[in-house]
């Protein structure tokens, strides 16, 4: 398996690295910490994601007008990335509280949810 990217960003003043990796066909997880470690929370979201490439047949037989609705074809993106951040933040995350908080974003929007089990990947 290839190695996963490591990208940057910066938000509310702490520089933070992310990662994506995939859980599954339907699912990635997306991994971020601070840097320097101890500026902030680390944390691993699940987030629903169905790849393209794997469900090509599929999609392409999906009703148009309905594969919005069937398959999560939104990648991970740096805006979401910032999002989740600050999102966990809002939630009350504290910085390194014992290892990373893992959480699933839900479908009806930014809201967190606390998630069960071990970190993915």
């Amino acid at each position: 398996m290839a190695r996963a990217r490591k990208r940057s960003i910066h938000v509310d003043g702490v520089d933070y690295r992310w990662t994506v990796r995939r859980i599954d066909a339907g699912h990635v997880s997306c991994r971020v910490w601070p840097v320097p470690p101890g500026a902030g929370c680390r944390f691993e979201v699940r987030l629903a994601f169905d790849d393209p490439w794997l469900n090509f047949g599929p999609i392409i037989t999906t009703p148009a007008d309905r594969v919005a609705e069937a398959f999560a074809l939104t990648p991970v993106t740096p805006q979401l990335v910032a999002e989740l951040i600050q999102a966990v933040l809002a939630a009350g995350a504290q910085a390194d509280e014992g290892g990373p908080l893992r959480c699933t974003l839900t479908d009806s929007g930014p809201r967190l949810e606390p998630a069960s089990g071990r970190p993915a990947g």
